[in-house]
């Protein structure tokens, strides 16, 4: 069975040679995740989200790595760098379709014809909770 599970069909090919090239570092310094994370601060889970390729790692984490494997510094961070930007441009189009969807939502509810996209609850815009907790308090303290 191979160590490492497939990357996600969805990560951009930077990011994709970026993590692979963290997996070849780690495999040929025989480590594992807790070892990793006994070595350079950051948690196992971390590193077992980093080396998937379901988080993007810290640039801190990238030069723990580069110490403890001996790895050439210099180069590993300009790989992280590109990765980083595809990761961001990556994570601004996730966003634009979200955003999208929440607006096809709005405009397909009843009575949702040219309304703006409705507030997603836990949003910023969802006052629910908040109203309702200042609303008990009130009443306590009456």
């Amino acid at each position: 069975m191979p160590r490492w599970k497939a990357l996600p069909e969805q990560l951009d090919p930077q990011t994709r040679e970026f993590v692979s090239r963290l997996r070849g570092l780690v495999d040929r310094a025989g480590l594992s995740p807790a070892a990793l994370a006994d070595r350079t601060g950051y948690s196992k889970a971390s590193w077992e989200r980093y080396l998937s390729g379901r988080l993007l790692a810290p640039k801190g984490a990238i030069v723990a790595l580069a110490e403890v494997t001996g790895a050439q510094q210099a180069p590993l961070v300009t790989m992280w760098e590109l990765a980083e930007r595809a990761w961001s441009r990556s994570e601004m189009r996730h966003d634009l379709t979200m955003e999208a969807i929440r607006a096809s939502r709005a405009r397909a509810a009843p009575g949702g014809a040219g309304v703006a996209a409705a507030p997603v609850a836990g949003g910023p815009r969802d006052l629910r909770y908040g109203s309702l907790r200042r609303h008990r308090c009130r009443r306590r303290r009456a």
